[in-house]
C-alpha cells in the first residue's frame, strides 16, 4: 500500500506495509504525519511503515507494478501549491500499481480548471510502433494505440468541505502494461481456452445423452423380458 497525503489518521490492520510519499516540494513527510503514522503502528499494531522521502509525483523508491493500493487524500491541490505536478502523481500511481490494483482518492474536483476525475478516466497506456510504453494523457498522435490504464472508475461528490471534492476508486486494468503483441497473444490464449471449454461442454453433453439413451434402452429391454 502506498499513501500520498499530508494527514494519515487510520491504517487498517489488513495492510502489511505502508510506503509513504509527500505532497511537499522536498518530498519529506510533515512532523504531524510522521507522528500519526507512528501512533498507528504502536497503538493498533497496524502496517509496517516504510518511510520514504519522495515526492508524490516522482515515486523513485517504488518499483513498477509492486503496490496493491495507492491512496491520495487531498493531495493534488497541495502538490499544485508546492510546485509539484499532480497529473504526474496520477501517472506514478498507475505505474506502481499492480494490475487490478486500486487508486483510492479524495481530491478537489478541479485543480486549475482541470477535472481530477476526467484526468484519471482519460489516462492511457500508449503503445507506439516500437512497442515503447508510457503513461500519458491524450496526445492525439495518429501512430499510437491507446489503452485505458484504469478500466473501472467510480466516484461520489463530497459535501463536507467548502471547496467541491470527489471521493472515488479507480481500478487498474489487468492488461494495462501489455504490448499489442502481448495483448494479441493473451486474446489468442483466451480464445483457445474458450474453445476448449466449449469442446469439453459438448463432450459432456454427448456423454449425458449417451448415458440417457443407454439407460432408456436398458429399461426397454427389461420391460421386454418381463412381458414376453
Amino acid at each position: 500500500m502506498h499513501a500520498t497525503s499530508g494527514t494519515v489518521t487510520f491504517i487498517p490492520k489488513t495492510i502489511r506495509t505502508l510506503i509513504t510519499s509527500s505532497a511537499e516540494a522536498d518530498g519529506k513527510l510533515s512532523v504531524t504525519a510522521r507522528r500519526q503514522l507512528k501512533q498507528q503502528a504502536e497503538r493498533r499494531k497496524a502496517a509496517t511503515i516504510q518511510y520514504e522521502d519522495q515526492r508524490a509525483d516522482d515515486l523513485t523508491e517504488v518499483e513498477d507494478e509492486s503496490v496493491d493500493v495507492v491512496i491520495s487524500l487531498q493531495a493534488a491541490q497541495r502538490m499544485r501549491d508546492s510546485g509539484l505536478d499532480w497529473k504526474k502523481s496520477v501517472q506514478e500511481a498507475a505505474r506502481v500499481l499492480k494490475p487490478g490494483g486500486r487508486l483510492l482518492f479524495v481530491e478537489a474536483a478541479t485543480i486549475d480548471g482541470v477535472s481530477y476525475l476526467d484526468y484519471v478516466q482519460t489516462l492511457y497506456t500508449m503503445r507506439v510502433a516500437a512497442d515503447e510504453a508510457e503513461q500519458e494523457d491524450l496526445s492525439g498522435k495518429e501512430d499510437e494505440v491507446r489503452y485505458p490504464v484504469f478500466d473501472e472508475v467510480g466516484s461520489d461528490d463530497v459535501d463536507l468541505v467548502i471547496v467541491p471534492h470527489i471521493a472515488g476508486v479507480a481500478v487498474k486494468a489487468m492488461d494495462a502494461g501489455l504490448t499489442p503483441a502481448e495483448r494479441a497473444a493473451k486474446a489468442a490464449e483466451e480464445e483457445k481456452d474458450r474453445l476448449a471449454d466449449l469442446s469439453i461442454a459438448a463432450f459432456e453433453r454427448g456423454n449425458k445423452k449417451r448415458r440417457k439413451k443407454k439407460k432408456k434402452k436398458k429399461q426397454t429391454d427389461e420391460q421386454a423380458v418381463e412381458n414376453p
